[in-house]
């Protein structure tokens, strides 16, 4: 797995996984084809296929894949979700012509990461964030615990106006953004050499059992099958 600032890139076989959604917008390139179901029983046979974020999805195993994570808050994720919708039927791109190395050094990483957002071909960059969107997510970003009356005092709204005004903007209830950022930063502790209980506790979980139950309820599979079994380089 390759970790770039807002972008992470696994490159390998895919498990199964069980009905989730996440903050992230999803790329998946396999080339011998990847089953996909949607939230509503739907389901695809593609060889790539976009993803949007906060949709409910599953996808059946895969010998070799590549599978780029673009967080919420990447540019291309928002543009990906603009006009998004929860029919599998809509995410083929079967247009797609991207090779996937089998064992990929940070240069050809970078190189993959960079072919397969210019063949999704974003023509039209997201609307830009309201300020005190912006303002919010740099203080959740930094802060933890959050304290919401400083919050609030940061985006200059009232704490009812705050909640409406950032699942607004930012796509999803507060609560949900703080869930997926603690989750980062367990993931960002694994790459650092952490144990699952290290890493819960650095992500601001209770312990490794509620980090598991976060973690399948994001990724539709076992931190131990997401997390320990998988070498994370850092590309920044």
């Amino acid at each position: 797995m390759f970790a770039s600032e807002t972008r992470m890139l696994y490159v390998g076989p895919l498990v199964a996984t069980r009905r989730h959604a996440h903050h992230a917008a999803q790329v998946v390139i396999a080339p011998q084809g990847l089953c996909i179901e949607d939230g509503a029983g739907g389901r695809l046979h593609a060889g790539a296929a976009v993803i949007p974020p906060r949709m409910h999805h599953r996808h059946g195993a895969c010998a070799h894949a590549a599978m780029l994570f673009l967080d919420g808050d990447d540019v291309a994720s928002r543009a990906l979700s603009r006009d998004a919708e929860p029919r599998c039927a809509t995410w083929g791109r079967d247009a797609i012509d991207v090779s996937v190395p089998r064992d990929p050094t940070p240069e050809t990483a970078r190189a993959l990461m960079a072919s397969i957002l210019a063949a999704v071909d974003l023509r039209q960059p997201p609307e830009p964030r309201h300020p005190a969107a912006r303002r919010m997510c740099a203080y959740l970003d930094g802060s933890d615990p959050v304290d919401l009356a400083r919050l609030s005092h940061e985006a200059g709204l009232s704490p009812r106006q705050m909640r409406h005004a950032f699942a607004r903007d930012v796509g999803l209830p507060m609560r949900a953004y703080l869930r997926w950022k603690r989750l980062r930063r367990a993931i960002a502790a694994v790459e650092g050499g952490a144990s699952l209980s290290a890493a819960a506790a650095a992500g601001g979980f209770a312990d490794s059992a509620h980090l598991s139950r976060v973690f399948r309820e994001q990724f539709g599979m076992t931190p131990t099958q997401g997390l320990s079994s998988i070498t994370w380089r850092t590309l920044d």
